[in-house]
């Protein structure tokens, strides 16, 4: 499609969203509003492809994105002290607002308290939800209340006018983010279009504008590698609507401690000047999340089978796995970090049974930087559960529409990463060399038998990488006629690319350890699948073990991995061995970064994914043949090394 034919088809699709929004502005009745969000919808789809694609046009086609975002805004927006149509929300904003400003705590008084009495009008008070309880909503959104009634008046939408701004501002940084990631900045659309975002902010008038703005932040923030400002935006999120908290525990890893004290100094500052009512400051969410039941998707599906109680624990579980989940993960760019934003918060929206239409508007800003058909199918759906209005129930039908497809696509991910397209290798040459890389510490023993037990004419070379060994090891090396590496830096990983690295001659490389606990016959065994083309990595699944050569922490940490290995890569594996057989163009392609425990499993792990073939040979082990272990035979080396495993199987997932 021609640069002129994508403009004016995002001008048509721009101008049928406007004449949506113009049909029902303000219009109360509930069916006409839900059919107009799902029918702008439907004309935001097309938009959003074109604008994810980019519109060729400079300059031009990101002021007609914005432009049209603003038209789509004033369609929608009803600048008076009108109800909106689909929400009393702004009563308790312009209330709490009105509390504020005339300096009383909004923690310690419900609406209905006789204290409150002369702040009661005939325009935000008749409407205030749940007079009988003090309020929900975190600092930062007080603190958004009370500007907009000293920057905008008393009225209904003075609220709204803030949230607007902050719309605007979190497009900026949105499109600072895209043009730093040259990307196609009209992608911006995929939020400023969003019939979602236009109806609950610009016609309902939800504060969740101000987390969008924060989630932004943060997007923007990483972008530069500012952790501090990363955590700030986060807080800056959780202090509106609490849910991006969740945030922090995800992204502390990658974020290191600059983003996670900031997060938490911005949140403790912001809940100082409140802390007068004590353990009030909380407001009346215990209430909420105790007696508000609304469009949940987990919790009615399991509490019929688990009950209440056990039903509550295994959504929180669930939630609890997600954030450790993605919190091994490797967050190295914005794009992973909305990756990991749209999984944690929407999982928690699926995790609670409370989730009204404008919660999902946390989503939105991640999908400007990642595809998520899934989650871009729920923001677009929620809206139907408003249907819930006309008689007080929800039809039967509404949570199949909006979570059936979501479980759709998050099951099709799955099988698409269980089952890659088959990667192509060129072949090997008629005689393929193949070097051993024996990474050793202290392992003069062992080593020597080891050595004397390579089967002739199978290996060209052997490299044997030191790691600092006090004994004889290296002079047992050399005099076998090893190659010796010495690698000052600790961990099995960094030894082995090093080992990796001093044999740039091999097309095929054998790794094992230099204990002397794995078979040397089985070497040939293992060369074979990868020799014969039929994987590019072989394992020696060390199934024939001598009495005490597998401890049992080593059995029960092998069984987790291999178990998930198979369940999120779709790969069936016995063990995580030391001994296998790689092709060196293969291990290029994998970009092996793990550089301790994880190795071995991040080998496994890549290769799956890649499409790589992956075969597994039955070889023997045997209790070490000398030194000590420094794994193994140590409890706390083998928990690390079995987390280490752990979240790289998990990072890759």
């Amino acid at each position: 499609m021609s640069r002129a034919w994508r403009i004016a088809a995002l001008v048509a699709l721009g101008g049928a969203m406007v004449a949506v929004q113009l049909a029902v502005r303000g219009d109360p009745d509930i069916r006409r509003q839900v059919v107009a969000q799902v029918v702008a919808f439907a004309v935001f789809l097309p938009a959003a492809v074109l604008c994810w694609r980019g519109l060729r046009a400079g300059w031009a086609g990101l002021v007609l994105v914005l432009a049209l975002a603003g038209a789509f805004r004033v369609a929608a927006f009803v600048p008076t002290d009108a109800t909106p149509p689909l929400s009393t929300d702004i009563h308790r904003y312009a209330w709490d607002g009105r509390v504020l400003a005339g300096g009383v705590n909004p923690y310690r008084f419900a609406p209905i308290d006789e204290e409150l009495a002369p702040l009661r009008d005939d325009v935000a008070w008749p409407l205030v939800n749940h007079p009988d309880w003090t309020t929900v909503y975190p600092p930062g959104a007080q603190a958004a209340f009370v500007t907009a009634h000293i920057a905008f008046g008393d009225g209904l939408r003075a609220t709204t006018w803030l949230f607007l701004l902050a719309e605007a501002a979190a497009c900026a940084l949105l499109v600072l983010t895209l043009l730093r990631r040259r990307m196609p900045p009209e992608r911006v659309a995929v939020y400023a279009w969003h019939p979602l975002a236009i109806s609950e902010v610009a016609g309902n008038g939800h504060l969740d504008a101000l987390a969008v703005l924060g989630l932004s932040g943060l997007l923007l923030a990483w972008t530069h590698r500012r952790a501090a400002l990363a955590g700030a935006a986060v807080a800056f999120a959780a202090l509106v609507k609490l849910g991006p908290l969740l945030l922090v525990p995800a992204l502390a890893r990658a974020g290191g401690r600059r983003f996670v004290l900031a997060a938490l100094a911005l949140v403790v500052a912001a809940y100082l000047p409140f802390l007068g009512v004590g353990a009030g400051v909380a407001g009346s969410i215990g209430d909420f999340w105790a007696s508000e039941r609304f469009n949940g998707s987990l919790v009615p599906l399991l509490e019929p089978v688990l009950g209440p109680s056990w039903t509550v624990a295994a959504c929180a579980l669930v939630l609890a796995a997600t954030i450790l989940a993605v919190a091994v993960r490797d967050h190295r760019t914005p794009e992973e970090v909305a990756r990991t934003g749209l999984l944690v918060l929407g999982v928690l929206l699926l995790a609670v049974d409370y989730v009204q239409p404008w919660y999902a508007l946390w989503l939105v800003p991640f999908m400007v930087l990642t595809v998520a058909p899934g989650w871009m199918w729920l923001t677009g759906m929620l809206p139907v559960s408003y249907l819930y209005g006309l008689d007080g129930t929800l039809p039967a039908w509404v949570p199949w529409l909006v979570y059936g497809p979501l479980a759709a696509a998050a099951l099709w991910r799955v099988h698409r990463a269980r089952r890659p397209r088959p990667a192509a290798l060129p072949p090997l040459p008629a005689r393929p060399r193949v070097a051993a890389v024996v990474p050793v510490l202290d392992e003069e023993a062992g080593l020597a038998a080891l050595l004397a037990e390579l089967p002739e004419g199978v290996v060209d070379e052997v490299v044997v990488v030191d790691g600092g060994s006090r004994d004889g090891t290296v002079a047992v090396a050399r005099a076998a006629g090893a190659t010796v590496v010495v690698e000052p830096r600790r961990g099995y990983g960094r030894a082995c690319a090093a080992g990796a690295a001093a044999a740039p001659g091999a097309d095929v490389l054998v790794f094992l350890d230099g204990d002397g606990s794995d078979e040397a016959a089985g070497i040939p065994r293992v060369l074979e699948p990868v020799l014969a083309g039929r994987a590019a990595l072989a394992l020696g699944a060390r199934v024939r073990c001598e009495p005490g050569a597998l401890l049992p922490q080593q059995r029960v940490g092998n069984r987790v991995v291999t178990a998930l290995v198979r369940a999120l890569h779709g790969l069936r594996v016995r063990d995580v061995p030391s001994l296998r057989a790689v092709r060196r163009d293969a291990l290029e392609r994998l970009g092996m970064r793990e550089m301790t425990f994880g190795w071995p499993a991040e080998m496994i792990v890549k290769a799956a994914r890649g499409g790589l073939g992956v075969a597994e040979v039955e070889v023997g082990y045997r209790v070490r043949r000398g030194g000590e272990s420094k794994v193994a035979g140590r409890l706390g080396a083998s928990a690390r090394a079995g987390a280490a495993m752990l979240a790289v199987t998990l990072r890759h997932a």
